[in-house]
């Protein structure tokens, strides 16, 4: 009795370690191809910025050159802040790609296990059966969990939206560079201008990372202790 014992938890083990290597190489070439796809994504936006930067608000007319060399700053300024929701987009991005594929693979595996053990029932269900069923069950709901507590898909689109809105504001300075103008034809002043760019700049710059707050609520265990105390007090 012992001895079959042992043999289960150590087929246990074994079952358990090569699930989670398998699911580590899987992590890695699922990151890999949703930052490729996530970079593609960007990429005619990020070309877009280099014009900005090598023609867009170079040779101004219409400008003192101090006033051009203050053009060329805020634009840099700006695109350091894309850079910052380039990069947070894309971690997200690719977080949430991969959660989401694990979660529907161990989802449809556990859900196979669960057609096998109803069919058999749980006593005359294969030992490894049972094991495989835990762990799809219990890395579906990890991966499942991690992409709702997180908000990932409402951070990807904040940080994207964001990105966006940094670029817009650079193709006012190219604009003003070229025309002298705002962007609705409107004679505007250098300094108007500048401004009305640094607080719109000030409104957008943020970390926009968002949580689940119903997930990470724990007033409830805190209450259930303070009550217990209270009972054990009377």
């Amino acid at each position: 009795m012992e001895a079959a014992h042992k043999q289960k938890l150590k087929e246990t083990v074994i079952i358990i370690l090569v699930i989670v290597i398998l699911t580590g190489i899987g992590i890695f070439f699922l990151r890999q191809h949703a930052n490729k796809q996530g970079k593609e994504l960007m990429s005619s936006m990020d070309a877009v910025s280099v014009l900005h930067a090598e023609k867009g608000i170079q040779n101004c007319s219409n400008t003192s050159a101090v006033e051009a060399e203050r053009l060329i700053v805020l634009n840099n300024n700006l695109q350091l802040y894309k850079e910052q929701h380039k990069v947070t987009f894309l971690k997200l991005y690719t977080y949430h790609f991969t959660s989401t594929t694990l979660f529907l693979f161990f989802s449809i595996l556990a859900a196979l296990t669960v057609f096998v053990i109803t069919q058999e029932g749980w006593k005359g269900t294969a030992f490894t059966v049972k094991v495989l069923f835990l762990i799809f069950t219990s890395l579906s709901s990890f991966f499942g969990l991690s992409a709702s507590t997180f908000d990932q898909e409402k951070s990807i689109h904040r940080n994207g939206l964001a990105y966006i809105n940094y670029d817009n504001l650079q193709k006012k300075l190219v604009n003003y560079c070229a025309t002298g103008l705002d962007i609705n034809g409107d004679s505007i002043s250098f300094n108007k201008l500048h401004s009305n760019v640094i607080k719109k700049a000030t409104e957008l710059h943020d970390f926009y990372l968002e949580f689940d707050d119903q997930n990470l609520d724990t007033k409830g265990i805190f209450n259930i202790n303070k009550k217990e105390k209270e009972g054990e007090d009377q």
